[in-house]
């Protein structure tokens, strides 16, 4: 009778333990990954804000520089096409970058005072995103080192719990981004 108590209470107490192995191993799983959910949230709202932004700025540049301008038209279309969020921060920057030379070439815009609030949300909205792109950053690398331990890294997979490229050297490794949009 001793002994089938003991061994009893010692299968009890070894779950236990693996119980509270996996839900503190889980926790700490799901505490990043909401983190990286988060920003990948933030990121997505700022690139639909530079997005409406660029948009709006379209009939002041035009008509202070009279010249109708190709970017706009390549926003649009990759804008209705199915691209990841990482190639439109690309493009939503080459034509940030765009719009602060075309500010330099044509002083009369510059002075304007709706160009100038643009800019001022441009420069805003680039503070944001990249403070997400960060913190995306800094999350999925301790997400990362907990997926790559023996035992995170089971409750991740039981869990379906990925790791995920870093958001600015996706095309460097050239790995799936899809995981990014989820």
């Amino acid at each position: 009778m001793n002994a089938t108590l003991i061994i009893i209470v010692t299968i009890a107490v070894i779950i236990v333990v693996i119980s509270c192995i996996y839900i503190y191993n889980l926790s700490r799983l799901k505490f990043y990954k909401s983190r990286v959910d988060s920003s990948i949230i933030v990121i997505n709202e700022e690139l639909e804000n530079r997005y409406k932004l660029i948009q709006d700025s379209k009939t002041s540049v035009e008509k202070s520089t009279k010249k109708d301008l190709d970017f706009y038209k390549e926003l649009e279309t990759i804008k209705n096409t199915n691209i990841t969020s990482y190639e439109l921060d690309r493009k939503i920057t080459e034509a940030i970058n765009t719009l602060y030379l075309i500010k330099n070439d044509f002083p009369k815009l510059a002075d304007k005072k709706d160009f100038k609030e643009l800019v001022r949300k441009l420069n805003e909205s680039d503070t944001k995103i990249t403070a997400a792109k960060s913190y995306y950053n800094k999350n999925n690398d301790f997400l990362v080192g907990l997926l790559k331990k023996f035992i995170p890294g089971f409750v991740g997979k039981v869990n379906n719990i990925k790791i995920l490229p870093f958001y600015d050297t996706v095309e460097l490794f050239e790995e799936d981004v899809k995981d990014i949009e989820e």
